[in-house]
């Protein structure tokens, strides 16, 4: 195949299904109130630490990325803000520190 300058290449039809999907995952986000977000975060803080889990290879950094696409967590309450990636990887490296006492 050979492109001329400034010819993009056809898109193949499983890229277009993927961000298909992507982009409905992130239209239709979980909404969780800052009250609810350790409560949501729990079982994923067990994902990344707990030696028995299929996924501890896993960083929180991993986990953090997915979820920022599937969960809206609000900063606060009252605001339209939401976690950056950054935000909920931390997040969940504090509440492991706040369950295994590290």
């Amino acid at each position: 195949m050979t492109l001329e300058k400034g010819e993009f290449p056809q898109v193949s039809k499983s890229i277009t299904q993927t961000l298909d999907i992507v982009n409905h995952l992130y239209n239709n986000r979980i909404v969780v109130s800052p009250r609810d977000r350790k409560k949501y975060l729990l079982p994923y803080v067990h994902l990344c630490y707990d030696h028995d889990s299929p996924f501890k290879i896993k960083g929180p950094k991993f986990f953090a990325e997915w979820l920022f696409l599937a969960v809206d967590f609000k900063k606060c309450d009252d605001s339209d803000e939401s976690l950056s990636v950054e935000e909920i990887d931390c997040e969940i490296q504090k509440l492991k520190r706040t369950i295994l006492d590290d």
